[in-house]
């Protein structure tokens, strides 16, 4: 990460790979808050590159 530089998505990512427990935080937040979209729109979702990263990270790392 370069400090002098704003945070990227992949930034927060790598951050997120590191500690499970804000990793866990963010994930209840965001399927708190996608409930009803996942459900009605679940194309938008799948559009969104960075969460289905997220997603993936948080199943191989968490099981």
């Amino acid at each position: 990460i370069n400090l002098n530089q704003p945070l990227c998505e992949k930034d927060i990512l790598h951050y997120l790979s590191l500690d499970k427990k804000y990793r866990d935080i963010y994930l209840k937040i965001i399927n708190y808050n996608l409930t009803t979209l996942k459900q009605h729109r679940p194309d938008i979702v799948a559009s969104w590159k960075y969460y289905q990263e997220f997603e993936k990270m948080c199943k191989e790392l968490d099981g």
